[in-house]
């Protein structure tokens, strides 16, 4: 499998507008086409970045993936215009699956599964925070990965939910970054 780790830098304050646009408007939209596993809002690290990670069985289906989203007209002409005016930088990573969970797994399993628009008055993030630790691949981890392709880096460890992301000491030598999940997020 192929994991894509996408990071979009938006202007600063942008991020509440770009994010309920996606959840009001896109996520039916992208998720009829790309298999999401993931979707967060960076809470440390560099400010106004949103992260999501979309799971490919392999380079052919990315592609079929990709091009099937080209021809979404309210995506295309609707969405993209007015979100990614709020985009300043994106990066993209791709991952291979070193260590699963059964969380994981299960989110990897839903990843075709078409997301609805958020409901009216529903929160658009979700309240306990995950983490990402880079150049640690640590146990007791939702999903850990090295990176096939894109900036050099990892292992990466994506650590569970919890209601105190922050850790207790300091990691030394690595990245840590608290990520809020978005309502819909599966992980």
């Amino acid at each position: 499998m192929i994991h894509e780790w996408r990071s979009y830098r938006l202007k600063p304050g942008a991020a509440p507008i770009y994010l309920a646009m996606l959840a009001d408007e896109g996520l039916p939209l992208v998720t009829r086409h790309l298999p999401m596993t993931g979707y967060w809002l960076g809470e440390t690290g560099p400010l106004n970045t949103i992260h999501h990670l979309w799971s490919y069985a392999d380079w052919a289906e990315r592609e079929a993936c990709r091009a099937s989203l080209a021809t979404e007209e309210g995506w295309v002409k609707g969405f993209i215009p007015r979100a990614f005016a709020l985009v300043e930088e994106q990066e993209n990573r791709f991952l291979r699956l070193t260590t699963s969970s059964p969380a994981f797994d299960a989110a990897l399993a839903a990843r075709r599964t078409v997301r609805p628009c958020r409901n009216a008055g529903a929160p658009l993030m979700a309240r306990e925070c995950a983490a990402l630790v880079s150049g640690l691949a640590l146990t007791g981890s939702v999903a850990v990965f090295e990176t096939l392709s894109g900036a050099a880096g990892g292992p990466f460890s994506l650590l569970p939910r919890s209601a105190d992301p922050v850790p207790a000491e300091p990691l030394s030598g690595v990245s840590h970054i608290v990520l809020r999940p978005l309502h819909f997020s599966p992980l």
